[in-house]
């Protein structure tokens, strides 16, 4: 278990001094953490940041009732909800211990007070804020793609010629990452290196736009698929 100085030596943007290391000591509050416990979720008012001295923590998301995805695992010398110090929302993700952890925890107001006064150590705790969202996002990111890509294949849309589909006028279903469904025509695509942006449209006739980092899944009718040909019937 290491302590909050060696924590905080581990971030290498991060160099801060005995009497600032002390501040941040005195409004810490230390605990322990069976695996399993749920720190937060999603709509949870964000009001405390923890620390991880030893164990991992898995921030995921809800797909839908039956789908939980982890979008990362946050190990020692980690932070957890600290979106908190920028966001007065409520969290929008969850966060569940994955190892038995020992965490230290920061009450959001405490911490603000730092940021807030305008001194070296809230300067400090802002660029390390700035570093783990951009490290973070990228991380998300590129998870997100691989499993866009991953989707795509088995569900055979990279292999389809996307311009037949939007001749033969087939029905397309669009499974979403919040977990909704869209079923309709596709009226035309755009292709960029992580996947398809679809132009959707419904029978109620609205057209929906969708972005690839949006699709979680997509699915034809079997009957409209020629496997012989692997082209739409009615060529």
């Amino acid at each position: 278990m290491a302590d909050l100085k060696e924590l905080f030596a581990t971030h290498v943007s991060l160099v801060l001094e005995d009497s600032e290391v002390e501040i941040l000591t005195a409004i810490a509050e230390f605990g322990n953490y069976e695996k399993g416990e749920v720190l937060f979720e999603a709509d949870d008012p964000g009001d405390s940041v923890y620390m991880i001295s030893s164990g991992a923590v898995d921030l995921y998301t809800i797909v839908n009732s039956d789908i939980e995805q982890t979008l990362l695992s946050v190990r020692e010398g980690g932070f957890i909800g600290i979106m908190a110090l920028i966001d007065d929302g409520a969290r929008d993700i969850n966060a569940r211990v994955s190892e038995k952890a020992d965490l230290y925890k920061f009450e959001k107001d405490n911490l603000s007070h730092i940021i807030s006064d305008g001194g070296k150590l809230g300067l400090k705790l802002l660029r390390l804020i700035a570093d783990i969202a951009s490290t973070r996002t990228r991380i998300v990111l590129n998870s997100l793609r691989q499993n866009l890509e991953w989707t795509m294949q088995v569900s055979g849309l990279a292999a389809l010629d996307i311009s037949q589909l939007i001749i033969d006028h087939v029905k397309i279903k669009i499974e979403m990452m919040n977990g909704k469904n869209i079923t309709g025509t596709i009226m035309k695509a755009e292709e960029h290196p992580q996947g398809y942006e679809l132009f959707i449209k419904t029978s109620d006739g609205a057209l929906h736009f969708i972005p690839y980092h949006a699709i979680a899944s997509a699915s034809f009718p079997l009957g409209d698929i020629d496997n012989d040909s692997g082209r739409i019937k009615g060529m």
